[in-house]
């Protein structure tokens, strides 16, 4: 799975009496570790942002494969244009319509909005990324453009929202995660209260709200993304009677009084696990959670990126967790090159506390079956 990035966004410049659009793309993994390895068509526009707006200008590009870059460069001295417009960059679609989802094998880009007759030449560092769920519901979600990987979108929260799309709308059939799946197809006719650790741009806890009626999400993360998520936030179309907040919690801090009163019938972590150092601090705030909470039920979501995440099974195993399921999600689309050519699928991983009742398999697994990471070594040599 690849996404289209802009190196560099883009810009309207005025050179001798010629009006020209620049940027620069590249299509890499999730975090940016690798490029994709084949030839594509592309096809660029300059357009309204609206999701059906009017197409000004279109043109076809070809990705090289293994390039790390390709310029984009619009001739805009004798083109007509209706101001504001912004550049959107797909992959040329195929002769069927695509499904819709939030797995695409390569994740199209919008650029911010340009309008240069009121001297908004340059589109800024946020992009857009757009989805479509079963129930043909828009997700709109924003991300920089910049470096951070905290305000990038990551491959595990793209497979979980797909998965609690899924769900919803009813295309599982016999899942190895049979208490999420109760959580969540009960939740259409009675509240649901949600909360996501770690939430990064929001799209997990987002998605959950668009697609759920009665449902009150509760994101959080490090304060560093609030301006982020809250402008996801605004531009989201929740299901009836449904609500999404913002939240900063630092995992190695005691919980805040809000948190502390609130109960929760799912917790969320998605793409959480991939530094060491917090993890124990992210066990410990899950126990905090549940303290609040005996009966909610978590699901984590990890892109096996290195040996070291085992861990925090480990530690969720020794902290009383009970393993309520787990399930592999295969990434679509060509799998990464160097260090992440292993990393070709998602793990969902079900837990509950001891004193969840409801058991819906036929024999509850111990604390001791919760499961390992999945070696890279071992995945390479398939």
């Amino acid at each position: 799975m690849h996404y289209i990035r802009f190196l560099k966004t883009p810009k309207v410049e005025v050179k001798k009496g010629t009006i020209l659009l620049n940027a620069v793309i590249t299509i890499t993994t999730d975090l940016g570790e690798t490029f994709h390895p084949q030839d594509l068509d592309l096809i660029a526009t300059i357009r309204s942002a609206e999701q059906d707006g009017e197409i000004y200008l279109r043109r076809k590009l070809q990705w090289p494969g293994g390039a790390r870059s390709l310029p984009i460069t619009f001739d805009l001295t004798r083109q007509d244009v209706d101001w504001p417009a912004c550049l959107h960059v797909a992959v040329k679609p195929p002769s069927s319509v695509a499904p819709p989802g939030f797995l695409p094998p390569i994740v199209d880009i919008w650029s911010g909005a340009m309008n240069p007759p009121t001297g908004l030449f340059e589109s800024g560092w946020r992009v857009e990324r757009r989805f479509s769920s079963l129930a043909e519901r828009t997700v709109s979600l924003l991300e920089d453009a910049g470096d951070s990987i905290a305000r990038h979108l990551w491959d595990g929260s793209q497979a979980l929202a797909q998965h609690i799309d899924q769900t919803i709308s009813l295309q599982v059939s016999s899942s190895p995660m049979p208490l999420l799946e109760y959580v969540l197809v009960s939740a259409t006719y009675r509240r649901l209260d949600a909360i996501e650790l770690g939430c990064g741009c929001g799209s997990v806890g987002i998605s959950l709200a668009q697609s759920i009626p009665d449902c009150d999400v509760l994101l959080t993360d490090l304060p560093e993304v609030t301006e982020l998520v809250e402008a996801n936030i605004a531009r989201m179309k929740p299901a009836i009677c449904s609500k999404v907040r913002f939240q900063p919690l630092d995992w190695e801090q005691p919980l805040p009084e809000g948190l502390l009163g609130r109960k929760n019938d799912l917790v969320i972590v998605s793409e959480c696990t991939y530094n060491t150092d917090t993890l124990q601090p992210l066990v410990n705030t899950l126990q905090a959670l549940l303290v609040r909470s005996p009966k909610a039920v978590i699901v984590v979501s990890t892109k096996t990126r290195h040996d070291s995440e085992a861990a925090f099974f480990d530690l969720m195993r020794d902290a009383g967790f009970v393993n309520g399921g787990s399930m592999r999600v295969p990434l679509p689309g060509e799998p990464g090159n160097g260090y992440a050519d292993w990393a070709t699928d998602i793990g969902l991983h079900v837990f509950h506390g001891r004193e969840h009742r409801l058991s819906l398999s036929p024999r509850e697994r111990s604390a001791e079956e919760v499961p390992r990471v999945r070696s890279p070594r071992k995945l390479r040599s398939r």
